[in-house]
């Protein structure tokens, strides 16, 4: 953070009203630091007002509240998650691969609307690669009697797409995301004209800064490093214990909103800009547009600048802007009639392999990877690539020599998928591989588990374990 203003002094000596104080002070600079990406005060003047709110919060432990924001983390570890059903069905999407794909859709989406199709407007939104989350918030501690529909409302619950009519329970691991509003105050909520109980869905994701930084420490501790910031982030959701959660530093992006399973505004967009002014995190990326043209330029435009952007997306995702209209085109038995995914094609090049190299981790496990003639796949010079273990490498059919196809797609890790076609006019390799019989590290012996993929060295001196 750069410092910009100090922070605010609590000179009321009321314990309950210094704690009031505080939280608010705190919930402006996280929604600032975290929502907004515009801190306005540094790391430690922030640490110094969460740490004087958990030392009054100690001292007057009845005052603490569930939407404190000491408590994103807290209690003990569960024994597993509860299914929950959803307010809705929370269905994937069709996709679209090319332009001639779209402009079916959207012959489609006017031919069903009739007379209403030369109003017909989109919504253009990046699409996140990460998974979908329910969260609901309903009214909060302020609603008594005196408060009426004019209090404010608390996170109550939060829920996995699961597969899309009954997802798991992860509230306690949903807290912990800084961008999640634990609580929304009054005047805020009516600003954004919502309702005391309603339901967000948006997107939980793992950005790339946080996804390398916690790849770089996996690897320091010789554990397997996660192949995309999307498996990253769900196994981070369904942890047991929500500061492991915590410690994967994720996010969430707001992008649809319902009360008591409807959608509450006339307009999509409208709901994007309530959802900002109640102080979620809604992507800025996005254009209301108003012909097919238009859409095709947003796509392009985001084709050429994804790999600029801090998280991973892998398309853009279009939907009528009218929500009546949304309402009248209906679903199909899987996926909503009134929106479509236009799925962006997986980055890959086509390369050499060099080599294969052979490196031994902490459990002595040996691992395959493949030494390329260096070639630049979406905005990354790629030299090396997993081939995981012997299996995948017969699987291919990979020799020393082939000319491959290496892909990134969602994946930070590239990978190798392919063998290039004989027809192509790329001579084909010549050595076959072979894992060593003896560890490369220390030269201790080599097995194989029957049953199982991986080979491991056994010698319990070798350097590499230790």
């Amino acid at each position: 953070m750069t410092s910009r203003t100090s922070p605010e002094s609590n000179a009321d000596t009321n314990p309950e009203s210094q704690i009031e104080s505080l939280r608010a002070q705190i919930r402006l600079h996280e929604h600032r630091y975290y929502v907004l990406d515009d801190p306005s005060i540094t790391d430690a003047a922030y640490d110094a007002l969460v740490n004087q709110l958990k030392a009054l919060e100690a001292a007057h432990p009845q005052l603490i509240t569930p939407d404190s924001p000491t408590q994103r983390v807290g209690g003990q570890p569960r024994e597993g998650f509860v299914k929950v059903e959803h307010s809705s069905q929370m269905l994937s999407l069709d996709n679209a691969y090319t332009l001639d794909d779209l402009r079916d859709w959207d012959r489609r989406v006017r031919e069903l609307a009739g007379s209403a199709s030369a109003e017909i407007r989109y919504v253009c939104e990046l699409k996140l690669d990460g998974l979908s989350m329910a969260i609901r918030y309903a009214p909060g501690a302020d609603a008594g009697a005196d408060a009426g529909v004019d209090g404010g409302c608390e996170l109550a619950r939060a829920i996995t797409r699961g597969d899309g009519s009954v997802g798991e329970e992860v509230t306690p691991n949903v807290r912990t995301v800084r961008s999640v509003p634990l609580a929304i105050p009054a005047a805020q909520r009516k600003k954004a004209g919502l309702p005391r109980a309603f339901e967000v869905r948006g997107e939980i994701l793992m950005p790339r800064a946080s996804f390398e930084r916690m790849n770089d420490e996996r690897e320091r501790n010789d554990l397997p490093r996660f192949a995309n910031p999307r498996n990253a982030a769900a196994g981070g959701i369904r942890q047991l214990d929500p500061q492991l959660t915590a410690a994967r530093r994720l996010d969430y992006f707001a992008y649809a909103l319902s009360v008591e399973g409807r959608t509450y505004f006339d307009h999509h967009w409208q709901t994007l800009e309530a959802l900002d002014a109640a102080g979620f995190k809604v992507n800025p990326k996005r254009k209301l547009a108003h012909s097919l043209d238009e859409v095709w330029t947003f796509i392009e435009q985001w084709e050429e600048k994804r790999d600029a952007l801090p998280y991973e997306i892998d398309g853009i995702v279009i939907k009528v802007d009218r929500t009546a209209l949304q309402r009248e085109l209906g679903f199909t038995g899987k996926a909503p009639r009134w929106a479509i995914a236009y799925k962006y094609a997986a980055r890959a090049g086509v390369t050499q392999l060099n080599d294969i190299e052979v490196n031994v981790g902490r459990t002595g496990k040996l691992t395959p990877t493949a030494v390329l003639e260096p070639v630049f796949i979406g905005g990354t010079t790629v030299s090396r690539a997993t081939l995981h273990n012997l299996d995948e490498i017969q699987r291919l059919g990979l020799m020393i020599g082939d000319w491959v196809i290496v892909e990134r797609g969602g994946d930070v890790i590239p990978k190798v998928t392919k063998v290039v076609d004989d027809d192509s006019g790329k001579p084909r390799g010549t050595r076959v591989f072979a894992m060593p019989e003896r560890c490369p590290e220390c030269g201790g012996h080599i097995v194989r588990a029957e049953g199982e993929v991986a080979h491991f060295c056994v010698n319990t001196s070798c350097p590499a374990k230790l």
